[in-house]
């Protein structure tokens, strides 16, 4: 059966950086299915990647190679990487961008093995001459254990996470779609476990106060501010018809608070 190849970068899709990887991962693996997660990263957001990579691994089959070139420290001393969490393998950059899928049985290489580059390396493009040969080859069944040395410290990030008070929690903005919706670090887990089941809740952002929870978008008026656990049952900020994040001036970072309607 074909392996499963994403493709996850902040490459946009104007450029032919995403097309050229692509040749190079048909080149080794021409049997591969390549599928593009996502080239509308942040530039250089190694966080924003981190959420998206995490939150879609969970729907692919067994086996699938996520190849996520989100990469500011391209030439420098930072590792390449290749690793493997459950069923899935992961190849890319060694800054953090993996901290979100990271287990306590995850297996990191550093990729030292350069028989599974190509022959010429760029300092400013190792998406090309690197990660896709390599993700290319792990689709053929090469074992990570021949890609390079096994190491125990790859790079975390401190992923920012909710902070609790007695009636309240505070989170911030981790995503944000082309809708202008607005996904937040809180999960309906979370705000079980805080405020009970059905609670009635204020969300504050911006200097907006948004009355409790809808069940989907049309529940409440157009153009109205609503708050949903959306489909990465987590908490979002959305605007019927419009877009939140323009009518905020919200975006990646900014906080988020919840709290306990008396």
């Amino acid at each position: 059966m074909p392996r499963i190849i994403t493709l996850t970068t902040d490459f946009g899709t104007e450029d032919p950086f995403v097309g050229i990887m692509k040749g190079v991962l048909l080149s080794i693996a021409p049997t591969a299915s390549l599928v593009d997660l996502t080239h509308q990263i942040e530039p250089q957001n190694v966080v924003q990647a981190a959420q998206v990579v995490s939150a879609a691994t969970p729907y692919f089959p067994k086996k699938t190679i996520h190849l996520v070139v989100v990469d500011p420290g391209v030439g420098g001393n930072r590792r390449p990487l290749a690793l493997k969490t459950g069923s899935q393998f992961y190849v890319g950059p060694d800054n953090g961008v993996f901290t979100s899928v990271m287990e306590s049985k995850t297996r990191c290489y550093e990729l030292t093995r350069k028989k599974y580059f190509l022959k010429s390396i760029s300092a400013t493009f190792h998406g090309r001459d690197i990660f896709a040969p390599v993700a290319a080859w792990i689709a053929r069944g090469t074992p990570l254990t021949s890609l390079g040395r096994k190491i125990l410290d790859p790079i975390l990030l401190d992923i920012p996470r909710p902070r609790f008070f007695d009636d309240s929690l505070s989170g911030e903005i981790v995503y944000q779609d082309r809708f202008g919706n607005l996904t937040t670090n809180i999960s309906a887990s979370l705000l079980h476990q805080h405020f009970g089941k059905d609670p009635k809740l204020v969300i504050k952002i911006g200097g907006k106060r948004i009355l409790g929870l809808t069940d989907h978008y049309s529940q409440i008026e157009l153009d109205e501010l609503g708050a949903i656990i959306n489909s990465w049952d987590a908490l979002e900020i959305f605007c019927r018809e419009d877009d939140a994040a323009q009518r905020l001036n919200k975006g990646l970072g900014d906080r988020i608070f919840v709290i306990k309607h008396p």
